[in-house]
């Protein structure tokens, strides 16, 4: 059985862990990542969700996922890119860029940036989480939003504007 740390809101480790299955109490949150593959053209590896996922089947996403027990959600953002897409990282590419509280979740969400030029043929995909991956850049992101075919979440275009920014 997958493991997971508990924390508290502030992001305080409680000490204690517990099953993926198990109840969780109002109080008591885990910690997830998310990470935005940016390329050098400021293009956005997306990738398909599988239609056999739970969770969201056959939306275009981002690289997500819960940190296990002992990890910390940098090291989990490596874990899901090479899990998912046979991407390797170093902790010192991945940075942090917003750490957001999802109470209805029960999630400390750490959403990090990798700044990388990926090939799409150079990419693994894990068959029962993703689909299909592609590169898109902020506009097509947001026209994406706009059908309703991505994950939307109200920081998304906050994000989206940083990565307008980037040099």
């Amino acid at each position: 059985m997958e493991y997971w740390d508990i924390y508290d809101k502030d992001g305080n480790f409680t000490g204690r862990k517990k099953g993926k299955y198990e109840k969780w109490d109002k109080d008591e949150y885990h910690l997830a990542t998310e990470v935005w593959v940016i390329n050098s053209k400021k293009q956005i590896l997306i990738q398909q969700r599988s239609e056999k996922c739970q969770l969201l089947p056959g939306i275009w996403a981002l690289t997500t996922g819960r940190v296990v027990s002992g990890e910390t959600t940098r090291q989990g953002c490596i874990r899901e890119l090479k899990e998912e897409l046979g991407i390797e990282a170093k902790e010192e590419e991945c940075n942090l860029v917003k750490s957001l509280l999802k109470n209805r979740l029960g999630m400390i969400w750490d959403i990090y940036f990798l700044r990388k030029d990926v090939e799409l043929e150079d990419v693994t995909l894990q068959k029962e989480e993703v689909s299909t991956v592609k590169l898109v850049n902020t506009d097509e992101f947001r026209d994406m939003l706009k059908e309703g075919i991505m994950c939307e979440y109200s920081e998304v275009y906050e994000l989206l504007d940083i990565i307008d920014e980037l040099d």
